[in-house]
């Protein structure tokens, strides 16, 4: 999550802010203070337009995370990694290394989001009934809870993969194919209509006259067409990964350093002269983090002699880290997601290996060449 706030754990999950967040959070609140509830609610002082604009628009993203929650939570429940949640500009997405072991699984995991967005929406559309004679910005906050979250749920079951109703649709092919590449392929197809229906309607739209909702139509339906080619990249790759474990592919070759020398020391006597790039930091046998080039560069040169790799590292907490026996699918997944370049392989607490975004691309063009295909 390089590219993303921490904000704890929910569940044993990282959650997590990405950056391009914080403009959607400015445009939704923006969009309610001057357009939504001055509308609906004319006569309010212009700050509480403001405050009850920015309470909104936290309060969908907390209902964007319960509808991530529960994709994750089902995941986990049918044993499949869930390595973190992320908000980021288009909502949020649940980052699960490895695609569902059947079609039931796909299915029940795929339907729970929009089920939650549902049930929220119907309870706070209740609740903006039941107090609306008594506080008119608590009302209005409700309000919208409800028509957001209704909106997103059925916005959700558009079979639009890689939408929650495109993998529901990827689901029913895969039950009757039998085959998850080939019903990827069907369901990234019609997500790829879907995604250029809303690139045109969205063209249409700002010609007559509508120009900021035209756009975004066209934003969403690029987003969704590039989601849908990556799904099915992913699909395939994972094809060639499959039945094939860490051990098999992880370089053995690891030096590892201690906690306490300097950053001067680990430059000049580990990463220079063995041209490394990541070194795992280890303290009494014991893995304690990882230090990398990009930790390097966040030193001052001029502090190098008096910072020490304890105070720079990324700590075993923070860390995703491997097991001999794991799939390598299941490595791509975590570096593809998490935007990193390397693992550490575990074992009984001891690193053994790394598996690197360099070695896997390697291994996967090996297994590309032998089978003859692109």
């Amino acid at each position: 999550m390089r590219n993303s706030i921490p904000m704890g754990r929910l569940f044993g999950i990282e959650v997590g802010i990405h950056y391009s967040w914080f403009i959607i959070f400015a445009l939704v609140t923006w969009s309610l203070a001057v357009g939504f509830f001055p509308v609906l609610y004319p006569g309010w002082p212009t700050g509480t337009y403001w405050v009850v604009g920015a309470i909104s628009a936290i309060l969908l993203f907390a209902a964007v995370l319960v509808h991530e929650l529960s994709h994750s939570l089902v995941a986990k429940r049918e044993g499949l990694p869930v390595s973190s949640i992320t908000l980021f500009i288009f909502g949020g997405v649940s980052n699960i290394t490895r695609e569902p072991g059947s079609p039931g699984e796909e299915f029940w995991m795929a339907l729970v989001g929009p089920l939650s967005s549902l049930i929220i929406g119907i309870v706070a559309g209740a609740a903006a009934f039941a107090v609306s004679g008594f506080n008119e910005q608590l009302t209005a906050v409700l309000f919208y809870l409800a028509i957001i979250n209704l909106l997103l749920a059925f916005f959700n079951l558009v079979p639009a993969f890689p939408l929650d109703g495109g993998r529901v649709f990827r689901s029913i092919v895969w039950s009757i194919t039998k085959d998850l590449t080939r019903a990827t392929r069907i369901a990234s197809i019609v997500g790829q209509g879907f995604a250029y229906l809303f690139i045109f309607g969205g063209i249409l739209w700002a010609f007559s006259g509508n120009i900021l909702s035209g756009l975004w139509f066209v934003l969403i339906g690029w987003f969704l067409n590039a989601a849908a080619e990556a799904a099915y990249r992913q699909v395939r790759t994972e094809e060639l990964l499959k039945g094939f474990s860490v051990q098999q592919m992880m370089t053995r070759d690891v030096e590892t350093v201690e906690p306490n020398i300097s950053i001067r020391q680990l430059v000049d006597d580990y990463i220079l002269p063995h041209n490394r790039r990541a070194l795992p930091v280890v303290e009494d046998s014991e893995l304690v983090g990882i230090i990398t080039l990009y930790d390097v560069r966040n030193v001052p040169r001029s502090e190098w002699d008096f910072t020490l790799v304890r105070d720079v590292m990324t700590p075993r907490d923070r860390l995703y880290v491997l097991h001999p026996d794991d799939e390598v699918a299941q490595a791509f997944g975590i570096l593809s997601q998490q935007d990193i370049n390397q693992l550490p392989v575990l074992d009984k607490g001891k690193v053994i290996g790394f598996v690197t975004r360099g070695h896997l691309l390697r291994f996967l063009q090996t297994r590309q060449e032998i089978r003859g295909k692109p």
